[in-house]
């Protein structure tokens, strides 16, 4: 009953926020939250706990940026003065960045082409002059940018840095962030440079059109997306690389913690990584208790991690429970978490030869995954993509090897043998993996529609699933 307690809230605050985005406004949430919470407590009630969570999300989802509804006037904009709050993207041939508008107190997301006027892009923290012309944006793509405070978009023609900003963090990672950008170009020359950015540094400007949705009719589009995935496999590299010398798994996890949140700031603080770190730190929390003898090794639960997660996120970015990124990674997690037992204790994963329990096991930790966003998926994009399984059985490793081989010429790229050993690998470790992408994207099937209520009807599937397992052993769900 009490190890449901923590996810019960993290759905209930998630569904709350969903809701309270689209419901009325209303003071009486916040105070009905409180006091359900006090009687919960009072009662030792796990469900009515779950109520105040709800009634908490919908309090939290009703706050809705007020920057974000594009105002009538704003198609008349065409000029813009303000402030760079991002770390400028690069996007083929202009680079994007949210301004706030002085006097305005209004986000736009501006794109600024690249060498306007001789003038280098604005950093994080400049204050801009930029000229062009507004575009109120439509449909899902309008939806995501309110969501964040963006009233619309700004295509600039040109851009003049007025003033530049004080040297803050945010500063200082995007310069670090460009420098090892600087270093994967003299490391990877041609055409491998765009990928290893995107799955190092999340910068996906570089790439192809075409490529990402080769990567997405193979339903594999998740790779080029930075999450947990791409941080587990640093994460990996470098806790085998500190066992070498030998330091206890406790002294590792402190190690890596600022490793990892040095990362997840490098990159823009994706949410994918944000609830990858932040489970990152429940773990490591757990491992240094663990060898101090307070806390026992079987209390760790990778689902609470994931809860507190999503119970944190949820509370500092509410729109997020409307957000596909979110939704995605939240919930290939779950699947994971909840699914990997039955594998792990199942008789026939016991009857295979070593050397295929490992192929076995990412091909089972991939059907999860994909079992658990399929309605995410099939309701965001019209489609699903039914190699993506098996896809992910072949890809996975091979991205890990592309990612290590990034870190490792990013090591050496002072010195002059970088440009040989990622020509090298780009030949033969970069070139064959996109062939695969392309051959896995035009096989025929590659892309199943799926119908309206797709997602709907995923879902009640899937409770009803697990309303039957439960039933079956007997688990009660308060």
């Amino acid at each position: 009953m009490y190890r449901a307690l923590l996810p019960g809230m993290a759905f209930a605050l998630g569904t709350g926020c969903a809701v309270g985005a689209v419901a009325p406004a209303s003071a009486w949430w916040l105070p009905a939250a409180f006091m359900t919470a006090a009687f919960a407590a009072w009662r030792r009630s796990s469900l009515l706990m779950w109520v105040a969570f709800f009634f908490a999300g919908i309090a939290l989802g009703g706050r809705t940026p007020p920057s974000g509804a594009p105002s009538a006037q704003f198609h008349l904009l065409r000029e813009l003065r303000g402030t760079v709050a991002s770390m400028p993207e690069e996007h083929g041939k202009s680079y994007g960045l949210v301004l706030v508008a002085a006097n305005l107190e209004t986000k736009f997301l501006v794109y600024v082409p690249k060498g306007t006027n001789g003038v280098t892009v604005p950093q994080p923290g400049d204050q801009v002059h930029v000229w062009g012309e507004f575009e109120s944006p439509k449909g899902g793509w309008a939806e995501y940018l309110r969501l964040r405070g963006i009233a619309g978009v700004f295509w600039a023609e040109g851009v003049e840095v007025m003033e530049e900003g004080k040297l803050t963090s945010l500063k200082l990672l995007y310069g670090l962030r460009e420098t090892l950008r600087g270093a994967i170009g003299r490391a990877f020359p041609g055409e491998a440079r765009p990928l290893v950015e995107a799955l190092l540094l999340g910068a996906r400007g570089g790439l192809d059109r075409d490529l990402k949705e080769e990567f997405r009719r193979a339903g594999v589009a998740h790779l080029l997306a930075l999450s947990g995935l791409h941080l587990g496999i640093i994460a990996y590299g470098l806790w085998r690389l500190l066992g070498l010398f030998r330091i206890r798994p406790g002294h590792r996890y402190l190690l890596l913690f600022s490793v990892v949140g040095l990362y997840v700031g490098l990159v823009g603080g994706r949410i994918s990584l944000v609830r990858a770190g932040i489970m990152f730190g429940f773990l490591g929390l757990f491992w240094v208790l663990w060898e101090r003898g307070l806390l026992l090794r079987d209390w760790h639960d990778p689902l609470q991690g994931l809860s507190a997660a999503a119970i944190v996120v949820l509370s500092l970015w509410p729109w997020s429970a409307l957000d596909l990124g979110f939704q995605l990674s939240f919930s290939a997690t779950a699947g994971i978490i909840l699914g990997w037992p039955l594998w792990r204790g199942s008789p026939w994963r016991a009857k295979l030869p070593r050397f295929l329990r490992s192929a076995a096991d990412l091909l089972w930790v991939s059907l999860c995954a994909q079992g658990a966003t399929a309605g995410f998926v099939g309701s965001a994009f019209g489609y699903i993509s039914p190699y993506g399984i098996v896809a992910n059985l072949l890809l996975i490793p091979w991205t890990g090897l592309i990612i290590w081989a990034g870190l490792l010429l990013l090591a050496l790229s002072p010195l002059g043998i970088a440009p040989l050993l990622g020509e090298i690998a780009g030949k033969y470790l970069i070139a064959p993996y996109l062939g695969a992408v392309e051959w896995l994207a035009e096989l025929p099937g590659a892309q199943l529609p799926v119908g309206r209520y797709f997602g709907l009807w995923y879902a009640f599937a899937a409770l009803g699933v697990i309303v039957l397992r439960s039933c079956r052993e007997g688990r009660e769900f308060v």
